[in-house]
Order: C-alpha cells, then structure tokens, then sequence
C-alpha cells in the first residue's frame, strides 16, 4: 500500500509538471500506478526477479495508454511521463538495493 501511495505522487508530480501544475488527482495518479504495477508484476513473475526492468518497461508501455486516456493528453506526452516514471522507478529500485548490501 505504501508502494501504490508513493507511486501515486510520483506519477501525480510528473503528470502536474508536464501539464503546467495542474495535478490530475489521486485517484487517476493510482490508476496510472496499478495499470503500471500490475502487469510489472506479471511480467516479472513469469520471467524471475533478475529481469525485472522488462517488466517495469512493459508496466510503463501500459502505462502509457492509460495515461493518455485519463489525463487527455497525446501518445508522446504520455509516454514520455511514462518514461520519466520509469527512470525514477529503477533508480529508487538501485537505490535501496545499495542500502539493503
């Protein structure tokens, strides 16, 4: 849960920078969260942990397209939030896997 809330106002301050900070509300940063986890997840189930940047990539494909739909905004613009969304992501993941070594 922790995870989704986190990833909510991350993917909510990305979203409001690009659209002139205009934040488009958590319950859309949540959806665009979970249509980027879920299928991370599943991605990474069947393909094992080592790989899992395939599976945040194919998240934010997803992404993506759920973006655009609920936040109105063009194929590349939405990409692009969910391009940064990922950079972020595998950071954060780098990041505590040096803290947790």
């Amino acid at each position: 849960m922790f995870g989704l809330i986190i990833g909510a106002g991350i993917f909510g301050i990305v979203i409001a920078a690009m659209e002139d900070w205009d934040f488009p509300g958590w319950f859309t940063s949540g959806i665009c969260v979970l249509s980027a986890l879920v299928p991370a997840a599943i991605v990474n189930a069947i393909i094992g942990p080592e790989f899992f940047f395939v599976g945040l990539a194919v998240g934010a494909a997803v992404a993506g397209l759920v973006i655009s739909a609920m936040c109105g905004m063009s194929f590349q613009r939405a990409y692009t939030a969910a391009a940064i969304y990922l950079g972020i992501h595998i950071a954060l993941v780098f990041m505590i896997q040096l803290m947790m070594s």
